[in-house]
């Protein structure tokens, strides 16, 4: 969406909200973002941050654009996500720049991430697991020298009942 430039008394944050305070846009046709936070030309500050009443971050959006979200307790859920009632989308997608999803949550709650049709070359982290396929043999790939970017793979057969087998 496109920023918005208008300013309305200031465009000032109440300092002490005690009632709380909301920012309403008067026309709803108007595809225009609601609020822009900009950093100087050299800024590296976080551009929000939401803090405990003892200073301590629980959350930030760093000047790169990471979202970090700081657990205060051990039965704390990082990131909780309420999802319509019927959903139509995922509930979260990591996605490249044209869209194409790498890993994602489906709306079923399914995990899928990309599958590979050559075992890659480059870029593996001891410890990955993907799925490739070599020609129609589907096979589990977990890197378990990244220095080395070695994979051991293991074949997965069809029974006839339909289980994979190792």
């Amino acid at each position: 969406m496109a920023e918005g430039a208008k300013t309305y008394q200031g465009g000032a944050v109440p300092i002490y909200p005690d009632d709380g305070f909301k920012i309403v846009q008067q026309t709803a046709s108007t595809a225009i973002d609601i609020q822009t936070l900009e950093l100087a030309s050299s800024g590296t500050g976080d551009f929000l941050v939401a803090q405990t009443h003892g200073g301590t971050e629980v959350l930030a959006v760093e000047d790169g654009g990471n979202i970090v979200i700081t657990q205060q307790a051990a039965g704390d859920i990082g990131l909780k996500i309420l999802r319509a009632s019927t959903p139509t989308a995922s509930a979260v997608a990591v996605t490249d720049n044209a869209g194409a999803a790498n890993w994602s949550v489906t709306k079923n709650y399914g995990v899928l991430w990309r599958v590979r049709t050559t075992r890659p070359t480059t870029g593996l982290t001891k410890g990955e697991m993907f799925v490739a396929f070599h020609g129609s043999s589907p096979k589990i790939c977990i890197c378990t020298s990244t220095a080395g970017q070695t994979v051991k793979q293991i074949r997965a057969k069809t029974k006839t009942f339909g289980r994979l087998t190792a």
